[in-house]
């Protein structure tokens, strides 16, 4: 019972002094010519995505949610390079796109008003011979943690990089 008890004030504590962020919102502005959708899942985490149609090209699509797991912030780098090393290699086995002999990960990291991290990207050709761009990022604003991906045009790759300047945690 004493164990009950003092369960009960912890979890009492954490919900109310916890991060004001708990469920990752953000504003986000999304770029001309593309649709911002905010999908609240189950657990209450939103996850976001920005999608733009064009013709003759396949959908390219920017994707960001709440991490889900705890993390420092100095994991992020390390986090960011395991998952595009795996999707290097995953699309480097696919029937669906050719990815150059030369090519190689490009990392950046992302430094703007409330949001910083890094980014990893590779450029394939799909198999419609289409050049597209694929990419991880992590960004936290020191409280959440986020991280997505973007696949689609080297083009919009640029444009959704600037989504990044736009985006400003919410306290719901």
């Amino acid at each position: 019972m004493k164990n009950l008890v003092l369960f009960s004030l912890i979890f009492m504590l954490i919900s109310c002094f916890g991060n004001k962020n708990e469920f990752g919102v953000l504003k986000i502005d999304a770029p001309d010519g593309s649709t911002l959708q905010d999908e609240i899942m189950k657990n209450g985490v939103h996850f976001y995505s920005i999608k733009w149609k064009r013709k003759n090209e396949m959908p390219s699509v920017f994707m960001i949610s709440k991490w889900p797991n705890e993390m420092s912030t100095s994991e992020m780098p390390s986090t960011v390079q395991k998952i595009i090393e795996d999707t290097f290699e995953s699309v480097k086995k696919s029937d669906g796109s050719v990815i150059e002999e030369d090519a190689k990960i490009q990392y950046e990291e992302i430094s703007e008003k409330f949001l910083s991290g890094n980014v990893a990207y590779f450029e394939h050709t799909s198999k419609r011979g289409n050049r597209r761009v694929q990419s991880v990022h992590m960004v936290s604003d020191g409280d959440v943690i986020w991280n997505g991906q973007f696949s689609g045009s080297k083009e919009l790759f640029e444009v959704a990089m600037g989504i990044f300047k736009t985006m400003e945690p919410q306290n719901q």
